[in-house]
């Protein structure tokens, strides 16, 4: 079968980089009260019109909207009050190729002419979301459209949005996925049933990485490092030279007595190319530093890496991971130069002046 322009191999908001997409992964880890609960209001025929699923990055919040759009459009689970509709399920291929009349998708979209993501949803999408729910369901169930994610939306598609969710059309479901529910408008949140995602335990997670290949150590780092969401997890599994390695690197006695690595480290890091590593790095840099200060307070270590080997008070590391994350908003926020950003941050790690 011809491959879509959908299928295309260009970056997606909604694929995180290495991982494959959620339209197609079929196993949820964890979540099954929230399962079951929607699986309940599906099968009862009360399900809310409009469904708010937030979590952390890569907790499972879109493969379980998947799921959910799966079985609201007619797929046939192989389970009792589940969502679990296999692979070979017709209606679970043509929501895959995207090619399901009556289910649309919303994300910020990819700029052909300026090859690069968009940052935003703007009124535009929110426009084709009105025109598709104003027609009946193609199939007579469900018209379903899925928002990942509402973190992106601009202020005047949150605004066009909230004019849907006061009035809401017949047999239309709108899920919308967040990761900073709070930040969203007051009125959004209120109008949906919310169902947070908590984080997967993280035993669970190191099973289940094994289970798709990962060596067990770097299936069990990756765990630690997840926050509990098993798609960062995959993501740093994946990223175990350009990630997992350059982190047990400064860690080690060798990176405090010389700046030796720093500019290959940071240069590797620097590129477009490598954003998603980067954010992976800093994310597990920061929860280091948290876990550096809990160990020079209280003796306990609780991290996969061993704890540096740099007698620092706590209010050192404390001072660290506010700097680490100022640095790490001003980078986001200005043009800064990544490497010379990194080479600062390496700086601080050895307690350097600034």
């Amino acid at each position: 079968m011809a491959r879509t322009i959908e299928q295309e191999d260009y970056p997606q908001a909604d694929r995180a980089s290495g991982c494959p997409h959620p339209r197609d992964v079929y196993h949820l880890l964890g979540h099954a009260d929230a399962e079951a609960r929607i699986a309940a209001q599906i099968n009862s025929g009360h399900l809310h019109h409009a469904l708010l699923i937030n979590g952390p990055k890569g907790v499972g919040k879109a493969t379980f909207a998947y799921r959910i759009i799966r079985k609201v459009l007619g797929g046939a689970p192989q389970t009792d009050g589940r969502l679990d509709v296999p692979e070979n399920d017709p209606i679970a291929s043509r929501v895959a190729s995207l090619g399901h009349g009556d289910f649309l998708l919303l994300r910020p979209p990819y700029d052909f002419k300026l090859k690069k993501l968009r940052k935003e949803i703007v009124v535009s999408e929110l426009r084709r979301l009105n025109d598709f729910f104003a027609h009946k369901p193609s199939e007579g169930g469900w018209r379903v459209c899925l928002i990942d994610s509402a973190d992106d939306l601009n202020i005047s598609a949150a605004n066009a949005l909230l004019k849907t969710l006061e009035e809401p059309p017949a047999n239309a479901l709108l899920i919308l996925l967040s990761s900073e529910s709070g930040r969203l408008l007051p009125t959004i949140r209120s109008r949906c049933l919310n169902l947070t995602l908590r984080e997967v335990p993280k035993p669970d997670i190191t099973v289940w990485l094994t289970r798709q290949g990962v060596v067990e150590k770097t299936a069990h780092i990756a765990a630690e490092l997840s926050r509990g969401a098993p798609g960062k997890a995959f993501a740093l599994a994946q990223s175990e030279a350009s990630v997992l390695r350059p982190l047990a690197d400064i860690l080690s006695p060798q990176f405090l007595r010389s700046t030796a690595q720093d500019h290959r480290l940071a240069g590797a890091l620097a590129p477009i190319g490598a954003a998603t590593d980067r954010e992976l790095f800093w994310d597990s840099l920061t929860d280091l530093i948290s876990a550096q200060a809990r160990y020079s307070a209280t003796g306990e270590w609780s991290s996969a890496f061993g704890p540096m080997q740099l007698a620092r008070p706590t209010q050192f590391w404390l001072d660290l991971r506010a700097r680490l994350t100022a640095l790490r908003r001003a980078e986001a926020g200005v043009n800064m130069d990544k490497t010379v950003t990194m080479l600062s941050v390496f700086s601080a790690l050895r307690g350097e002046a600034a």
